[in-house]
């Protein structure tokens, strides 16, 4: 063999050990010690993946409706190569991001996503969507390989849904007046951010360094974890997607209509006028998931406010924000005229014609418009100015890039449309081109850059300048991104959306 050959074996030779070693060395990263026990997961790609990892003990039998608490140690190693099953919810919600497969009570359970190099990454907690009543950590759609390969770790959780996670009734305040109630899907929601604390730099993640980002209910979420006294020094950066910040949330007790209420008449409507606790806990759970829905409310303890009032209050976290909506929320359903009218009052009339003139629209479609910016998108815009106007670093964006299948006909970016992007996901049903891979590097870069430095500016990516003082600087992002500022028209929407808002606040009892 001549020297040339020879040094060419060499280096192939090398080259395999090279990757043997680095094949092992991810073998022997997927087994990690947490503080219930081994886990064994599995390398994908540059990454490694554990999941169905319990946070909490299952909320099943006599813990149904109670706070969720640690789960039980285990021997051994504990399988982390499959999801876990997801929480109990209907079966008529048939859109692929709601494709949850097996569903249990026994639900609490988390995936992580980590560079497969050691290292010390930030940490990313998403909570999904779904109206707090559809949807799982294990979707594909929320799949954490690709985000994860950029430098975080990638942590996703189900929390409990629908009546299982938000649910009152004096039989169960009885049991524990001066206890957390009503509120579970909050409270497996700040326990899974306790597991985060406790274990995630078992993973390689800074538990000094946590984002929560969430769509939809799951940005609900992230609103009512910045102003809850519970979840204070969990995370340290928050991303709101679609999660509008103007809704008032009823209380648990008092007032025309309440939590309890609303328990009571449910419990009745089964036979049960007088329920007891056990009573309520053997309730099939086929019944309870029946036209389960149910959303959030005012308890006084874990959930302390409606979802945008502590910004008003200057009492929410004082961390950095992202914070945005899409350009065509509508999709969501209920932005109607009427909506409209029912959001901004005496406003609408004069409103719905400086929109018609804006959008060159008829005024039945501008009423759409004009919907979708009072009861989503300009409420958190509204949002990021109180956040920034008492010192905190706030980005905001505006989401309107749509799959080329897709783009000729469509409206603009559906609610939840920008997931695919952030996640690189590519939903199954849709075709990408080369700009909808462009900006899907874009949105991920910019989400792990603020994750790791609050300020997700870098990397090439067009600038993204913070909010300063109104009118609301934001990023377009689209086939084009970037930076506007607000029109005065929708200023006023705007102004106008919160001021009913506020009232509505002002005038909801405490419990």
């Amino acid at each position: 063999m001549n020297m040339l050959n020879k040094g060419r074996w060499t280096m192939r030779f090398v080259g395999l050990a090279a990757a043997m070693l680095a094949t092992a060395a991810g073998a022997q990263q997927t087994k990690v010690t947490i503080d219930s026990g081994a886990v064994q997961g599995a390398q994908a790609d540059a990454t490694l993946v554990f999941k169905g990892i319990p946070y909490a003990a299952p909320p099943v039998g006599p813990m149904r409706w109670r706070p969720p608490v640690r789960p039980a140690a285990w021997k051994g190693v504990r399988d982390a190569t499959r999801y876990g099953a997801a929480c109990p919810q209907g079966s008529e919600h048939k859109e692929p991001w709601a494709q949850v497969g097996p569903m249990s009570e026994d639900c609490l359970f988390l995936n992580v996503w980590r560079p497969a190099h050691a290292g010390k990454y930030p940490v990313m907690v998403f909570i999904h969507g779904g109206g707090f009543t559809y949807g799982a950590a294990g979707v594909p759609l929320y799949d954490g390989v690709r985000l994860a390969a950029r430098g975080a770790i990638i942590v996703t959780i189900n929390y409990r849904l629908g009546r299982l996670g938000f649910f009152a009734h004096p039989a169960l305040t009885r049991e524990n007046p001066d206890g957390e109630l009503g509120n579970y899907a909050v409270m497996d929601q700040v326990a899974a951010l306790q597991w985060v604390k406790r274990n995630i730099a078992k993973f390689g993640g800074d538990a000094d360094n946590v984002t929560v980002f969430g769509e939809s209910a799951g940005a609900g979420s992230v609103q009512i974890l910045m102003g809850s006294p519970v979840s204070k020094g969990l995370f340290h950066k928050a991303i709101s997607e679609s999660g509008a910040g103007s809704s008032p949330l009823f209380p648990i007790r008092g007032g025309a209509i309440n939590a309890e209420m609303l328990g009571t008449l449910w419990a009745a409507s089964l036979g049960l006028k007088n329920a007891t606790a056990e009573q309520l806990r053997a309730i099939p759970l086929a019944e309870v998931v029946k036209n389960g829905r149910a959303f959030p409310f005012i308890d006084g303890k874990v959930v302390a406010h409606s979802p945008g009032e502590p910004f008003y209050r200057n009492a929410e976290m004082q961390i950095p924000l992202i914070i945005g909506g899409n350009s065509n929320e509508s999709s969501l359903g209920g932005m109607t005229e009427d909506a409209a009218k029912a959001l901004l009052g005496k406003d609408f009339p004069a409103l719905l014609q400086s929109y018609v003139a804006l959008t060159g629209k008829p005024e039945a479609i501008a009423a759409v418009d004009l919907a979708e910016d009072a009861g989503f998108v300009l409420p958190s815009f509204a949002l990021a100015d109180q956040h920034a106007a008492a010192g905190n670093k706030t980005f905001v964006y505006y989401f309107d890039q749509v799959p080329v299948d897709q783009r000729a006909a469509a409206a603009g970016t559906d609610h939840g449309g920008e997931l695919e992007y952030v996640f690189g996901t590519k939903a199954v049903e849709h075709r990408w081109d080369a700009q909808d891979a462009a900006v899907s590097k874009m949105m991920g870069d910019y989400w792990v850059r603020f994750a790791r430095t609050g300020d997700p500016n870098g990397g090439g990516s067009p600038r993204w300048p913070a909010v300063t003082a109104p009118p609301t600087t934001y990023l377009a992002v689209g086939a084009k991104t970037e930076a506007m500022r607000l029109q005065p028209i929708r200023e006023r929407a705007k102004a106008a959306a919160m001021t009913d808002a506020r009232k509505k606040w002002a005038a909801m009892p405490q419990p």
